[in-house]
């Protein structure tokens, strides 16, 4: 039900000094008197439909001077009741005339409205004009009545004066509202100045600048707007001993999958001086997974810090070897469970027992066993990093707790590095000694239930180890232990591969989307596997990125495309460019890559600008956190770069202005979509103008139909294509044949709409 309704006013004030008149409004304005019927079909007539608010009653009063009627509206008001409209007539000898009434009712109730009856013969519209301020409260009912008229302009100015009422409650309301939602903000913003937690903000583009900082920051010595328009914030707040794993933690918040990361750094103060601080990164993304922000939260931990190092020098080691004891393992693993949680990298735990330690006491004695002991602890020592926790349990068996475990193949290189550096022989008090090692892995993901499960899982994993036959190492979970086996034998035969020809290079062809001319080819690395035939890039080198095995394989593909692409120039039918794509791990090696690009170009007689590299928004993002200055100098040689599958790591586009890059490629993905969903293809013609007005090529990745293509020419931009719907990668021989032709013609739309369809080259044209 609507309230204004419940409580709407009706009230009439009837000023006139003939009692008559107040017969004749009593009359009008009362059902009862009305011929009902007859009404409703004159309003039908004027206004399309009957207006059932014309039947309500009206609640009429009387006054028959000016004055009266001041007094009345006084009252009124005092009441709480008053009048919504009055009908006042324009002279009302001897008393006020009806403009000297509305004046003085006026100032008494502004929002009163007024409708003044006036004969021909009375003032002119000017002259009233002249005594009142006119607006919408007053209206003129000109003599001889109408009882149609009369009654319509009580239902309206009725009407009129509750919506008004209604509107000026509403606005006192939200004002209300406003004012204690401001007092609501003003005080949240008090306990988070005065809270020892910082809340900041960066941009969920590339390179993710500050948007905001709380002002709490000032306990640090810093100002946080200074802050904010800072490029190099990060640079002025972070130790540099601790960027790099500051960069990492960065890193994982960026992936699309993550929930956020945690990562403990030191902060500068304003005097120089470092406190230690938990940072805690949350990513903000749309509907589509397109980072909008990175929020984070930084706490300040420097005396909780102080008390764990305080803690560990209160003699919480082993005594014969110096390293960790139980006890003080069992704490730092909790820590790494509950930091974990909050977001920190993933964690492993490797359980090690030396194999038959007993046959060494029993034959050189217990003097020689624990040489032995203190020795193979210092060789673990020297395998892990500083910040991994070595222990010792008792008798022969240790623990290493390997922190910032990116990947269970790191547990498998660490692994099988202890092991490798145990095995060598020993020296020990004359005594040459050998010994092996069985080792058991379990690693932390977001199924670990608890910390304490861990090292029973790692246990068990050692017995695996030791069952299987000594000298090894074995994961928890024989479906990882699986996978990190097949990705070492793969990553193992691949540097096999480079070495013995196993692998060649494929050629995707790049084309203009109208005519089929052919603009490019990207090469495409293969593997002719001898036990697994040939296999896709997406099978091993996702392996080679997360072992370091990218680099040289990285430099192989990069010197058989200068290569080929030497020996089609020479044959005539170079493309204009050769596309590479480029891994975060190939950009990383720095000055290196651009050497071997310099060197490789100039041996095949090639120009920096014959090459075009394509990397993907995610490695584009931590290059640019990273400071990494790699692809801006490959820029100032002349190489091309292009951002692969564009469009699906962020939500703004904006950040491209700042960056030299020559082409976006539109991810096969966000065109199959901008075909169906009307949102998504406002996006993506949105992109493709930007990048139209910006001057960055656009090439659509992914185009297998004629409804695709023909959908994208709609737009009017020119762009390049690749896709089944022009041609798969195809071998060297085949591409030159493609060269050779120069463009390619689709086959007819029955077999288009095929990808396994192999599109033909249109033939040369016969000479003139």
């Amino acid at each position: 039900m609507n309230p204004s309704h419940e409580r709407a006013n009706r009230r009439i004030l009837i000023v006139d000094d003939s009692a008559s008149i107040h017969q004749d409004f009593a009359k009008i304005l009362s059902p009862q008197a009305l011929n009902e019927d007859a009404l409703s079909s004159t309003e039908e007539a004027l206004f399309g439909s009957p207006v059932a608010a014309s039947l309500l009653s009206f609640v009429l009063d009387s006054a028959f001077q000016g004055l009266e009627a001041l007094s009345k509206v006084e009252s009124a008001l005092a009441k709480d009741l008053p009048y919504a409209m009055a009908f006042i007539d324009m002279r009302m000898p001897p008393g006020w005339d009806g403009l000297e009434t509305i004046e003085r009712l006026w100032q008494v109730d502004p929002k009163l409205q007024v409708a003044l009856c006036t004969a021909y013969s009375d003032y002119s519209w000017e002259d009233i004009a002249e005594r009142l301020n006119l607006g919408d409260r007053l209206l003129i009912l000109k003599k001889p009545f109408d009882a149609i008229e009369i009654r319509q302009m009580a239902s309206a100015l009725t009407v009129k004066w509750q919506m008004t009422e209604d509107a000026e409650l509403k606005m006192s309301l939200l004002e209300q509202a406003v004012e204690e939602r401001t007092r609501e903000l003003s005080d949240a913003n008090i306990i988070v100045q005065n809270s020892p937690t910082i809340l900041y903000r960066l941009r969920g583009e590339p390179s993710f600048p500050l948007m905001y900082i709380s002002h709490n920051i000032t306990k640090f010595g810093h100002i946080a707007a200074k802050l904010v328009a800072s490029a190099n914030w990060a640079k002025e707040l972070i130790h540099a001993d601790d960027q790099e794993k500051v960069d990492d933690a960065m890193a994982r918040v960026l992936d699309r999958h993550a929930a956020g990361a945690s990562i403990e750094f030191r902060l500068r103060t304003g005097d120089g001086t470092w406190r230690w601080v938990e940072n805690r990164y949350i990513p903000v993304r749309d509907s589509e997974g397109r980072l909008l922000e990175v929020e984070g939260v930084i706490i300040d931990i420097t005396e909780r810090k102080a008390a764990e190092e305080k803690i560990f020098l209160l003699a919480r080691t082993d005594g014969l070897t110096g390293l960790v004891n139980r006890a003080t393992l069992i704490e730092r693993l909790h820590q790494a469970f509950a930091a974990a949680r909050r977001g920190a990298a993933a964690f492993a735990m490797l359980y090690l027992d030396l194999d038959h330690f007993k046959r060494i006491n029993d034959i050189h004695g217990h003097p020689v066993g624990d040489l032995l002991l203190q020795e193979v602890s210092r060789r673990i020592k020297a395998c892990v990093r500083e910040n991994d926790v070595v222990a010792r349990l008792g008798g022969d068996e240790f623990v290493i707790l390997q922190l910032d475990m990116g990947d269970p193949t790191h547990c498998a290189a660490l692994a099988a590095k202890v092991r490798d550096a145990l095995v060598l022989p020993y020296s020990l008090g004359g005594n040459d000694v050998r010994v092996s090692v069985s080792i058991g892995i379990s690693i932390y993901t977001l199924d670990t239930l608890t910390a304490d499960s861990l090292l029973i899982q790692a246990d068990m994993a050692l017995y695996r180890s030791k069952e299987k036959g000594r000298n090894q190492y074995y994961f928890h979970s024989e479906e990882i232990n699986q996978e990190v086996v097949d990705r070492v034998t793969l990553t193992n035969d691949l540097k096999q591969a480079i070495e013995q020809g196993e692998l060649e290079l494929h050629y995707l062809p790049e084309v203009d989307l109208g005519s089929g001319k052919i603009l490019g080819m990207e090469a495409q690395v293969r593997w002719n596997h001898p036990e697994r035939g040939l296999l896709e890039a997406d099978v091993f080198v996702p392996a080679a990125e997360k072992t370091g095995a990218i680099i040289p394989l990285g430099h192989w593909v990069l010197d058989q495309a200068c290569q080929q692409m030497c020996q089609w120039r020479d044959q005539g039918v170079a493309p204009p460019l050769i596309a590479i794509k480029l891994s975060l791990a190939q950009l990383k090696s720095g000055p290196d890559l651009i050497y071997d690009v310099l060197r490789t170009t100039t041996r095949w007689d090639l120009c920096p600008w014959d090459l075009r590299f394509d990397v993907t928004e995610a490695t584009l993002a931590q290059t640019k956190w990273t400071h990494n200055d790699v692809l801006p100098r490959l820029r100032e040689l002349g190489v091309k770069i292009a951002i692969d599958d564009f469009g699906t790591e962020y939500s703004s586009f904006d950040y491209l202005k700042t960056y030299q890059v020559n082409h976006l490629k539109i991810a096969q993905a966000f065109i199959d979509t901008a075909s169906r969903d009307p949102a998504s293809a406002t996006t993506l013609r949105a992109i493709i103008n930007f990048a139209r007005d910006v001057g960055i090529g656009i090439i659509a990745e992914g185009v297998e139909t004629q409804e695709q293509r023909t959908s994208l020419m709609s737009t009017g931009s020119p762009m390049n294509a690749q896709g089944f719907y022009f041609s798969k990668a195809v071998s060297s021989q085949q591409a030159a044949e493609l060269l050779m032709a120069g463009s390619i013609v689709p086959a007819p739309l029955a077999d288009a709409a095929n990808p396994a369809v192999q599109m033909l080259p249109r033939p040369p044209e016969a000479p003139q």
